[in-house]
């Protein structure tokens, strides 16, 4: 048995420019960090005593005896990848519920992809994984957003992404001292909006639209962060997540509108929507003492997190 597991994200700065119909004429430059909230998988050979049939469970268990059976096409397309000849046994579970905007559909892709790469003695490297993750869900299921995702997942930690026009990538550590990443986790929280919705239709309404200005707010960005300064970093979210919401008017609704509200009277300088929009998490950005605030009022809809550098990893073996 193969138990494998793949991080969480929070996109800072520089989200939807990873889209190619964008990167492909100007390039993209993201800054994010994962977080150690996790999507997993178990995957083993069954054992030849059991009834010779292949089992994946997720929201639901499935039997099935060919690969085109199953039904959810993220693990089909993944199982596609490699040609295993004996029975097996795959279950997903993860740390936060899908279409909350923080990269869980590709968290889960490359969990999966990598489990299977070691049942199979051919583990991916980290850009394999990501590489691998992003033709399944970009091209094979022609599913609609950028490619930041597969890659924060596969490589983990505080970092810069930046996607040349031809689709290749370079990750590298955000050149910030450890006391500042610290200061900076503290003035973070997440909030939950407790809305889930199909990402499918919002995501596809980031398409062939103009980010230049997210582009230039993500390059400014890093020169703030190499600045360490938090309160500029602050006002930087602000804008540009009203960048962002000019891309399409799925991006935010009434229900977030008002909590958008209601989360900047209680003192943040800076925040936005994590994901594609429409749902998920607010990610809120102030001084330690008014964050603490902040958790006080909205207490259960906040979710506490750290942040992590390791990635897609294997972490049990048997």
């Amino acid at each position: 048995m193969v138990i494998t597991r793949a991080p969480f994200r929070i996109s800072f700065f520089g989200g939807s420019s990873d889209y190619e119909d964008f990167y492909s004429k100007h390039g993209s430059f993201l800054i994010g960090t994962t977080i150690d909230k996790y999507s997993y998988t178990s995957s083993r050979f069954r054992p030849n005593i059991l009834k010779l049939e292949n089992i994946v469970s997720y929201s639901e268990v499935q039997r099935f005896k060919e690969v085109g059976e199953v039904k959810n096409p993220l693990i089909r397309e993944s199982l596609r990848k490699f040609n295993f000849l004996k029975k097996l046994d795959v279950h997903l579970f993860a740390d936060i519920p899908s279409r909350t905007g923080l990269g869980g559909s590709s968290s889960c892709c490359c969990s999966i992809l990598l489990g299977l790469s070691h049942l199979d003695n051919s583990p991916l490297s980290k850009k394999e994984l990501a590489k691998t993750a992003i033709e399944i869900e970009r091209v094979t299921l022609k599913e609609s957003g950028g490619i930041q995702d597969q890659i924060w997942a596969a490589y983990g930690g505080f970092n810069s992404i930046e996607i040349k026009t031809n689709g290749d990538f370079s990750v590298k550590p955000m050149p910030i001292s450890d006391e500042f990443k610290k200061e900076f986790q503290d003035s973070l929280c997440l909030v939950y909006a407790n809305q889930q919705r199909d990402t499918e239709e919002i995501a596809a309404s980031h398409s062939n639209k103009n980010k230049k200005n997210i582009l230039s707010y993500a390059k400014e960005a890093y020169h703030l962060f190499t600045e360490e300064d938090t309160a500029s970093i602050a006002m930087l979210f602000r804008e540009s997540w009203e960048e962002k919401k000019k891309l399409s008017p799925l991006i935010t609704n009434d229900a977030l509108d008002r909590l958008e509200k209601d989360l900047l009277r209680s003192g943040a300088k800076g925040l936005k929507l994590l994901g594609s929009g429409g749902c998920g998490f607010f990610l809120c950005m102030s001084d330690p003492y008014t964050i603490k605030k902040i958790k006080g009022k909205f207490k259960d809809a906040v979710f506490d997190f750290s942040f992590e550098n390791r990635g897609s990893e294997q972490i049990f073996t048997k």
